[in-house]
């Protein structure tokens, strides 16, 4: 662990990161570490208390959700999604990979459920950026690094007006699949994502500070985010205050990253994962599905087209990705990181306020998970 603290707090004093919040270990004993300010204008210290925009490390939570409706046998993971949401009902698929969005073909099958968490629904970010459908998909769905302005109506029908990037279950495509489930658990349960959330997952965790927004009493404790320069004299520049983007209502709570929350939070739903769904003596998941939700569901072919996103030895199952020493985990934009380790026992999490390098992650993300490996 003190390689740990040594290293963030390097990053620190360098002025690469304003601060950082870490838990790493067993269910029963995890040590904290704690470096660094909340905020480079306040200086206010972080803390286990500071929350922090989890951004894609909500992928999980969205999973995990969508798993409890098919444990109580009201959803199942292989009914077409266009059963709850008709507007993406009769899909078509691009002729061509970076094509253009009128040349098109008729998808096989529909978009299942499980599609979504899986992100093999052909809706979501390819590793061509520059193609017209990535285009469209930052234009009419805004996907991108800011919150939404659409509502969940033109969500859906800006979404149901474009092809897929490939046929159901062939590919893998980024994001999107995950705002996607979210909507569809609002249709099907007729429940706004933020209220089934608190239902069904962070209340029965004790998440007692996991939000999708921050109200004026919390700012307090809410860090800034920032973005990199690359100007050594002046590395990080302030890309969102606690009075910003996530200091009000959602115009829709996106189950792809728009949860914020404290490290212990996010702990105590890593530790649900590690005890087979069960926390605190009760059962929130089966044994079964949570199994499923951390192991790999692609094939080779999917995981060579899912790069950069996804490192080499490296696939994807639930709402997370899957790597070849068995841990389950992802990474959030905003600078968040965690993995589950059930081999070892152990939840490794790593939460700061600098923006990643892209999708291929950060030095800073590589060199915690290299460290708490073997802390």
């Amino acid at each position: 662990m003190d390689r740990i603290v040594e290293m963030l707090q390097g990053q620190v004093d360098a002025g690469l990161l304003p601060g950082a919040v870490a838990m790493v270990g067993s269910v029963d004993d995890p040590e904290v570490i704690v470096v660094g300010v909340q905020d480079l204008e306040s200086r206010t210290p972080v803390s286990t208390t500071s929350l922090f925009h989890w951004d894609s490390l909500g992928k999980p939570l969205t999973a995990a959700l969508a798993l409890t409706a098919v444990a109580d046998g009201t959803r199942d993971l292989d009914s077409p999604i266009e059963r709850w949401l008709p507007e993406l009902a009769a899909p078509v698929v691009l002729g061509e990979p970076g094509g253009q969005l009128r040349h098109t073909v008729p998808a096989r099958r529909p978009v299942t459920v499980e599609d979504l968490p899986t992100l093999r629904g052909g809706l979501g970010f390819t590793s061509d950026f520059e193609s017209p459908f990535v285009t469209a998909l930052v234009d009419k769905l805004q996907e991108g690094p800011s919150p939404r302005t659409l509502t969940r109506d033109s969500f859906l029908s800006a979404a149901g007006s474009l092809p897929l990037a490939h046929q159901p279950g062939s590919g893998w495509t980024y994001n999107t699949g995950s705002t996607v489930l979210g909507l569809l658990l609002e249709r099907a349960t007729a429940t706004p994502l933020d209220e089934l959330m608190t239902e069904r997952l962070f209340d029965p965790l004790g998440m007692r500070d996991a939000r999708w927004w921050v109200q004026e009493g919390d700012a307090h404790r809410f860090t800034s985010r920032y973005g990199t320069t690359g100007d050594p004299d002046r590395p990080l520049e302030l890309v969102d205050p606690p009075t910003g983007h996530y200091s009000r209502p959602p115009a829709l709570p996106d189950g792809a990253g728009g949860v914020i929350g404290t490290v212990h939070d996010w702990f105590a739903f890593g530790a649900m994962l590690l005890g087979d769904g069960c926390y605190q003596g009760r059962q929130l998941l089966p044994v079964g599905l949570v199994q499923a939700m951390m192991t790999d569901e692609l094939t080779p072919e999917q995981r060579r087209s899912a790069k950069p996103f996804l490192a080499d030895g490296e696939g994807w199952g639930y709402g997370g990705s899957v790597r070849n020493d068995g841990t389950y985990g992802w990474t959030g934009g905003a600078g968040t990181s965690a993995r589950v380790d059930p081999l070892r026992e152990r939840v490794a999490i790593r939460f700061t306020q600098v923006a990643v390098d892209g999708p291929q992650g950060s030095p800073v993300i590589d060199a915690f998970d290299r460290l708490a490996h073997v802390a």
